[in-house]
């Protein structure tokens, strides 16, 4: 039987096109059920979510379900920590690495941030590194911007492949240390490029920390943009922007609460 060899690559070509777009469309969990719900089913492969909350709104409970969930479908997962010392980050991820599978450590990269910015250099943090564990690393840069983002484009180049998650905590800090203008600069070539790269990045932005136009800016060359605000003892979402999402009830404020590391929405 004959068989035409251009018209067989064409076929391939076809199918494998077809493969492409159906994976631009599926969704991808943020680790809750009901948040995936609300925005419709998921987040799509390169869209980055700005989380701006509000102190006591379990902004980190968000952030763990997204990690677990990525590392749970296999994903690598890359954290960026500016507020926290090594050892805090240590003890924060205590309760999350109890739940997460057999050989999460090859999926999981902590990057401290914070040691030689915030934390100046301390040899309380340095000696740390003595006998780390292999998956939290120190980044020496962070203190500068440009050196910064310059380590930031060998992550992106030699770490990131489709569907790797990012979470970057926090903008706010970024911001203190490097200043307005930096941090803008550095979100407005990075948010493109982990899109362009089919990433799924949260980013943290405390809330009423920051002047309009910081904001603006940031939201505008965001995908998604979440705020979660407290009112006496009651937490709530809204999604401020949503992407391709046009249905009004994606924008609805919602009650949740929060219990151990389940976030759970008022029905």
């Amino acid at each position: 039987m004959y068989i035409d060899v251009h018209c067989l690559d064409k076929i391939l070509l076809m199918h494998e096109t077809l493969r492409l777009c159906m994976e631009k469309e599926k969704r991808y969990s943020t680790g809750i059920q009901d948040l995936d719900k609300i925005i419709e089913g998921g987040l799509f492969l390169g869209e980055n979510v700005v989380w701006e909350a509000e102190s006591g709104t379990f902004a980190r409970e968000f952030m763990n379900a997204f990690i677990k969930q990525g590392i749970e479908e296999g994903h690598s997962v890359i954290y960026l920590d500016f507020i926290y010392p090594p050892q805090a980050i240590i003890f924060h991820f205590q309760p999350l690495i109890k739940q997460l599978p057999k050989g999460w450590e090859d999926k999981f990269l902590v990057l401290d941030c914070f040691t030689d910015a915030g934390g100046q250099g301390e040899l309380v943090f340095s000696d740390f590194y003595d006998q780390a564990p292999s998956w939290i690393r120190k980044v020496p840069s962070s203190k500068d911007p440009d050196r910064f983002h310059h380590f930031f484009g060998r992550i992106e180049r030699e770490f990131v492949t489709p569907g790797t998650r990012l979470v970057f905590y926090s903008l706010s800090m970024m911001e203190q240390i490097w200043g307005q203008e930096a941090v803008k600069t550095f979100f407005s070539h990075v948010c493109p490029a982990l899109y362009a790269y089919e990433t799924l990045a949260y980013w943290l932005l405390i809330k009423h920390a920051h002047p309009v136009d910081f904001i603006t800016k940031i939201e505008h060359t965001t995908q998604i943009a979440i705020d979660l605000s407290k009112e006496q003892d009651r937490t709530y979402l809204t999604v401020r922007k949503g992407g391709q999402r046009y249905s009004p009830s994606v924008y609805k404020k919602r009650e949740y609460s929060a219990k151990g590391s389940e976030i759970t929405f008022k029905k």
